[in-house]
């Protein structure tokens, strides 16, 4: 390979036109040549910066760092650039700081060894890249702005929905219930128009008969239509009763009122009012494990009892008993009525709380279907329970178990309603 050199004129020709600014320094750190345009861009006059040290162009508050990084340089000097990734800074004659990009290089000599610093001024590029970075600023800021109001509105817009299903909701519970209060109605009509027809039928006949049994021979007969219009007043009177009770629990107008009294006496009583409605031959029958004293709310237990004894009586024959229980279970009061009479069919059991609901095999019985619907609601609101067994042509057994007391919480599992 041949050793090739140039005139030195090209060297200084190179040194002093370049666009890099050239600056040379010994171990020591002093100055010893720069090229013109490292003058200009420090601001120094021709020869100004000769024997200075090169911390005299470092920002005063890195300067005593910087001898540091200087002398471990000298002591492993490499060819790289200087701070990779990070902005320097130059400080000029005026004491002004300015932004800069440095490569280091170094030679050695029979003089020492040396270091070269190629500096570019990156002013401008710094300028554009801060400008740059505001503007990804303010972007940011606008996108944190604009999400936040996205945010904001779709919350609003969520909460706007959420009333509209609200509001969708509660109409369609309205209009729900505005059908089956006409449904209710329009059965109410059907209804009554069939078991009214009957029980007045046999008070306008049993009055009209009565009227003509005017001796003393004739006082059975009287007897006899006297208690078919009793017994007729009382099937209206359970319909009419039916009805109002499930317009009052629909309406929500059903509040308890407990009071404490004896569970025992309390059957008891009821027991002996309900013997006129018994058929020939039928007796009701309560027995008491004690008389445990409850605090219920009165009206809502006689109305289910009366409901539960008054079916049991229509659905069993004459000559059959009618079996009442009643007994204290820890905080519960447990009632049995027991039935020997026509049985509910196995397919009907599912649905013999379901308002207007009557089992097949009880359709010449006169009844309005809302009893033991009624029943079920009335327990609801004791925070009781009601199961049964049934079998045709054996009987039929409710059994109710209700909270003593208001305060009485014990855990509990519901029976389950067959």
């Amino acid at each position: 390979m041949s050793d090739t050199t140039f005139p030195e004129s090209r060297f200084e020709s190179i040194f002093n036109h370049v666009n890099e600014g050239i600056l040379i320094a010994n171990a020591r750190g002093q100055i010893l040549d720069v090229n013109p345009r490292c003058r200009t861009m420090f601001g120094y006059e021709e020869r100004e910066m000769i024997g200075m040290l090169v911390e005299s162009l470092v920002p005063e508050r890195l300067a005593e760092r910087h001898v540091d990084y200087r002398e471990a340089y000298m002591r492993h000097p490499t060819k790289r650039p200087m701070g990779k990734n990070l902005v320097l800074f130059g400080r000029k004659k005026d004491g002004s700081q300015f932004p800069i990009e440095i490569s280091l290089s170094y030679y050695e000599s029979e003089q020492g060894l040396f270091a070269i610093a190629f500096i570019i001024d990156i002013t401008e590029r710094h300028q554009q890249q801060e400008k740059i970075n505001r503007i990804h600023s303010e972007m940011r800021l606008l996108n944190e702005n604009l999400e936040r109001k996205v945010g904001e509105r779709t919350l609003v817009l969520k909460e706007a929905l959420h009333d509209l299903e609200h509001s969708r909701d509660e109409l369609e519970t309205a209009l729900q219930k505005e059908k089956e209060l006409n449904e209710m109605k329009s059965r109410f009509i059907s209804m009554a128009s069939h078991e009214f027809r009957t029980p007045l039928s046999t008070i306008l006949s049993s009055a009209s008969l009565i009227s003509k049994y005017d001796s003393m021979d004739d006082q059975e007969k009287r007897i006899k239509h006297i208690n078919r219009i009793k017994n007729a007043v009382s099937g209206l009177t359970e319909i009419l009763n039916d009805f109002l009770s499930l317009g009052k629990l629909e309406e929500g107008k059903v509040a308890l009122q407990p009071v404490e009294f004896n569970s025992g006496e309390f059957v008891d009583e009821l027991v002996i009012e309900m013997q006129f409605l018994v058929k020939s031959g039928q007796s009701i029958r309560f027995h008491s494990e004690g008389s445990p004293v409850v605090i219920l709310d009165r009206t809502l237990l006689r109305n289910i009892l009366i409901n539960l004894i008054s079916n049991a009586i229509k659905f069993s024959p004459e000559n059959s008993p009618i079996e009442i229980a009643l007994r204290q279970e820890g905080a519960f009061l447990e009632i049995e009525v027991r039935d020997h009479g026509m049985g509910i069919p196995e397919e009907d059991q599912k649905h013999l709380f379901d308002r207007f609901f009557r089992g097949k095999n009880v359709s010449n019985i006169q009844g309005t279907g809302l009893g033991l619907n009624i029943v079920l609601k009335y327990l609801e609101l004791l925070n009781g329970f009601i199961s049964f067994e049934s079998k045709l042509e054996v009987g039929t057994v409710f059994y109710l178990r209700i909270p003593s007391s208001p305060t009485k919480t014990e855990d509990h599992e519901a029976p389950p309603t067959d």
